[in-house]
Formats: C-alpha cells, sequence, structure tokens
C-alpha cells in the first residue's frame, strides 16, 4: 500500500509540474516542435497518397483558379466564378513560373506546405490561448495536429479511406493543391485571432485589423461570409457597437472588390436574383438566399446516414460537438457561443447543403474553415470535470503595429480593389476556355498549335514540370472553333467538340477529309490517360 501511495504522489507531483512547466514555458520551442510534427505528417500523406509529379487530387477546380491567376497576370478577365482572392494573392505565380498550371503548381505547393501548413499551427494556438487561456492551447493544439490521422483511424472501410485521404486530407488539409479551400482555412483561423484579440483589448486599430483579415478571408471564397455569425453572436453578447461599426467599415474595400469583381466578370451580381412573387405586387427583386444560405435538414441527415456506413462512431461525433458546446459555454459565456455558433455555421449549416456530400468527401471541403471549431470544442469537454470554475485569462494583447495594419489594408484592400479595377474583359473568347461539363478552365495558348505532317497531326510536347501530360484532339466546327462565347459578362471560349482520341504521344493519324481540330494538354494525380483536368488548349487548325 505503501508503494502504491508513493507512485500515486509522484504520479500527482509530475503532473503538476508538467502542468507548471507548460503555462510558464516559451511557446516558440513547443510550437516549433509541433509544427515539426505536422510537416512530418504532411510530407507522410504526400507522398502516400496517389500523385502525378506535382498534382493531386482536385477535382478539376484548381484549373479554374489556375486560370483565373493567368488572367489577373495578363491584366485580363474571365467569367469570374470564384472569388478574387486567389487570382489576384497569386497573380504573381504564372509570370514566373510559365502558362500552365503544372508549370505553377510545384511553387504554389511548396509554399503553402512550408509555409501555410506550419502557419495553421501557430494560429491555432494563439486563438485556443486567446479563448480559454495557456493549458487548454497545448492540449488542443495537440489535438488539432492528431485530428487528421485520428479521422483516418476512424474510417472503417479501406476503400473510403484511400478517398478521404486522396480527396481530402492531402490536397485541402496539407495544401497539396491550387485551391481555396485551405488558404480560407488559414485566413478564417487568422480572423478568429485577430477577433477575439480585439475582443479583449477593444482598442479601435485591433477591431481594423480583424475587419481586414475578414474581407479579405471572404475575397478568397465567399462562403468564409458564414464565419460573420459567429463574430456577430460574440458582440452582440458584450455590446461592442462601436467594434462591430469598426469591423464592418474595414470589410468594405474588400466586400466592394468582390461586387466589382463579379459584376464585371458575370454581367451580374449572383448574390441577387430577379425573382416572382405570386402576388398582385407583380415582379420584385430579391436575394436569392436558398443558394447562399442553405438548410436542408433532410439532406444534412442522409449525410450523417451515409458517414455512419465509412466512420466508426458517428453517435461519438455528435457527442463531443454537444458535449463540447455545453462545456464552452459553462467555462464562458461569449467565448464558447462564439466557437459554437462558428461550428454550426459550417458545420451544419453549410454542410446541409446539396453540394455537400460525404461519399464524394465534398461534405469536408465545404465545411473544412469549420474543423478547427470542433477541434476546440473536442478539447473543451476537460471543462465538464466538476471543478471550481474559472474565469477564462483575457490579459489584454499588445497593440497591433501600425505597419502591420497598413500592410493588411494594402494588401487585402487597396491593391486588390486596384487590380480588380484595372483588369479588362477579354476583347475576344480565344483567350481562356471553359469547359462547362467537366467544369475546368485552362488558357488558350499558341504553344500547342497543330500541324498536318503527311497523314498526321503534329504538335509540340508541353513541359509537365515533373508530371506526365496527355492529350486530347477535338475535332471542331471550323465556323465557331469550338468556342460559343457566354451570353453575359467577360469573354470566354466555351468548348464544344467531339472528342476523337487521347494519347501520350505528340502526334496523330488523321483521315484524310477536311476537318478543323483543337489540341487539348490534359493531367491528373492518377497519370492516367482518361479524365483528366484541361491545363492547355491550342487554337483551332483547318486540315484540308
Amino acid at each position: 500500500m505503501r508503494g502504491i501511495g508513493r507512485t500515486r504522489s509522484r504520479a500527482r507531483d509530475a503532473a503538476v509540474g508538467g502542468v507548471t512547466y507548460l503555462s510558464r514555458a516559451r511557446p516558440v520551442p513547443l510550437l516549433a516542435a509541433l509544427c515539426a510534427v505536422q510537416l512530418a505528417i504532411t510530407a507522410w500523406f504526400a507522398l502516400e497518397t496517389p500523385h502525378n509529379g506535382f498534382v493531386w487530387y482536385s477535382g478539376g477546380d484548381a484549373t479554374e483558379y489556375w486560370t483565373g491567376e493567368w488572367a489577373v497576370a495578363h491584366l485580363r478577365l474571365t467569367q469570374t466564378v470564384i472569388g478574387w482572392g486567389l487570382p489576384i494573392f497569386y497573380g504573381w505565380v504564372p509570370l514566373v513560373t510559365g502558362t500552365t498550371l503544372l508549370s505553377g503548381l510545384p511553387l504554389i505547393v511548396l509554399a503553402q506546405t512550408l509555409v501555410l501548413v506550419p502557419l495553421t499551427v501557430i494560429l491555432f494556438w494563439l486563438v485556443a490561448d486567446r479563448l480559454f487561456g495557456r493549458m487548454y492551447a497545448w492540449g488542443a493544439t495537440a489535438l488539432w495536429v492528431a485530428t487528421p490521422p485520428l479521422l483516418v483511424w476512424g474510417m472503417q472501410r479501406q476503400d473510403y479511406r484511400a478517398q478521404f485521404e486522396q480527396g481530402f486530407l492531402a490536397p485541402h488539409v496539407y495544401g497539396l493543391t491550387n485551391m481555396a479551400d485551405f488558404p480560407s482555412l488559414v485566413l478564417v483561423l487568422a480572423c478568429a485571432w485577430a477577433t477575439l484579440r480585439a475582443f479583449d483589448s477593444s482598442r479601435p486599430e485591433d477591431w481594423v485589423f480583424a475587419g481586414l483579415l475578414a474581407g479579405a478571408a471572404i475575397g478568397v471564397k465567399p462562403a468564409n461570409a458564414f464565419f460573420l455569425v459567429a463574430v456577430a453572436a460574440l458582440l452582440a453578447l458584450r455590446r461592442r457597437a462601436r467594434g462591430a461599426l469598426l469591423y464592418g467599415i474595414a470589410m468594405m474595400p474588400a466586400l466592394v472588390t468582390l461586387a466589382v469583381w463579379k459584376e464585371r466578370g458575370l454581367g451580374n451580381l449572383p448574390v441577387l436574383s430577379l425573382g416572382e412573387a405570386h402576388e398582385a405586387a407583380g415582379p420584385v427583386v430579391a436575394a436569392d438566399t436558398g443558394r447562399y444560405i442553405p438548410w436542408d435538414l433532410h439532406h444534412l441527415n442522409m449525410e450523417l446516414r451515409d458517414l455512419m456506413e465509412v466512420f466508426w462512431s458517428v453517435r461519438l461525433l455528435e457527442w463531443i460537438a454537444v458535449a463540447g458546446i455545453v462545456a464552452a459555454l459553462r467555462h464562458g459565456r461569449a467565448r464558447g457561443a462564439f466557437v459554437a455558433v462558428w461550428f454550426v455555421m459550417f458545420c451544419v449549416i453549410k454542410g446541409s447543403s446539396d453540394q455537400a456530400s460525404v461519399s464524394t468527401t465534398s461534405y469536408f471541403r465545404l465545411t473544412e474553415p469549420g474543423l478547427p471549431a470542433f477541434v476546440l470544442l473536442a478539447a473543451a469537454i476537460a471543462y465538464l470535470v466538476p471543478r471550481r470554475r474559472q474565469t477564462p485569462a483575457t490579459n489584454p494583447p499588445r497593440a497591433v503595429p501600425r505597419w502591420a495594419i497598413a500592410a493588411t489594408a494594402v494588401v487585402g484592400g487597396l491593391v486588390p480593389l486596384a487590380l480588380v479595377l484595372a483588369v479588362r474583359p477579354q476583347p475576344a473568347p480565344g483567350v481562356t476556355l471553359r469547359d462547362n461539363h467537366h467544369s475546368t478552365e485552362s488558357p488558350i495558348s499558341s504553344d500547342l498549335t497543330a500541324h498536318r505532317s503527311g497523314r498526321r497531326l503534329v504538335w509540340k510536347p508541353v513541359d509537365g514540370h515533373g508530371a506526365r501530360v496527355h492529350y486530347l484532339v477535338l475535332r471542331v466546327d471550323p465556323s465557331t472553333g469550338g468556342c460559343t462565347p457566354p451570353e453575359t459578362g467577360a469573354l470566354e471560349c466555351f468548348l464544344e467538340g467531339a472528342s476523337l482520341t487521347t494519347t501520350f504521344q505528340t502526334s496523330i493519324a488523321v483521315p484524310a477529309t477536311p476537318a478543323t481540330y483543337r489540341v487539348a494538354a490534359a493531367a491528373n494525380y492518377l497519370d492516367e490517360p482518361n479524365g483528366g483536368d484541361l491545363l492547355l488548349l491550342g487554337p483551332p487548325v483547318a486540315v484540308p
């Protein structure tokens, strides 16, 4: 009995010593260790999941972002179906690397994995520390680093586990593709941290800084506006009217940029639609709220059923969410509500959209900015243990340096607005293409011009920059060259044509009959000759 008592005493002393160390230790060494672990996990998923050079799965969406970046780099405007963020922030990449997505992916992927992946760990720790204190921050951040492997472990079906890794974790949690989902995660975390800083300090410049980051997050992906509901809940519970006003004013440049970007690229503002009111008043203009604020309980239940088929215990996930909300509210009403609303807006409201699907992993991609909130709630469950209630630490942070506020205002507000005003819609539809059947886009370049040599159609190879490229040969209408321009907005080539063949070669045999052909370069993460994303399109070539 004495031995057991001594063992318990030593364990208790060790625990107390560990808590004392973590509460007083300098954050930098421990954060560096956590970042190193996160980078090691990133490398594991990058090497373990299928890829073709620097091409990981993107579902074709990466080509849309790249074409927008390429167009902005050349001061042109395409159909703006995406936000302005990545085309503006990454618009310099095509000028440095080249025309195709394959040329820019090595730089984008390396920058995101080596810079943004560690930054997510640091920002998550800062958010958790500002929420409920230092000890909570260390536990929550360790859980954040471990969450992706734990989710993989919880997938009970081997086929879905591979799909989950390839379709969500590798490209969207670890930044291995050129899409807005991972940068959205980074910016939402940054906005959460800045919002909590401003909440604790109440300094005007801190509210402005947080609003600027919120505007940038919405510019990268307009759906990140769901996060503003959590901000509104935080401000309402503590009645921070002045902070809300400054927050909203700081967001205005980014929102104006988004409105100009959409109107000039699409010819209208998608958030507004002309609706018919079946009343005597006649037609009215109304916001298309069903599209932008989805709420379909039936669809959400179907998603949970699909998740039950592939995950170990959906009931455990539901219990974690509910228990975490109760614990967070118990520990701090305003801060707990902030995290709870953050989680609900993304993982419940946005997750009920008909575009979200567990079977295709799109649910996880669409709700990714809400994943940090779920982990924060899971870590907060520790506060359900009965003990003396403690008020979360709210030590006022240091003021944000004015140069940082100025830099954020310039990079996230003034420069994007100036660029969007400077770019011009394309003068002809022969500059970029859009394949509406597969939701892919690419530049059009004479580098892929084909010519006839004897009975063969021949073209120059496209540099894959480590990836293997295959080619699609299309037979198109000679009068249009296979291009149908959109009815409104920036001109673009909506590609129409019959696919003759796909090949890894740079020539094919063609019939002797006259026809018009176009050659497109494509690649995919599986290095297969079918189903690749279009990366470059050559001009039409008439073969007599």
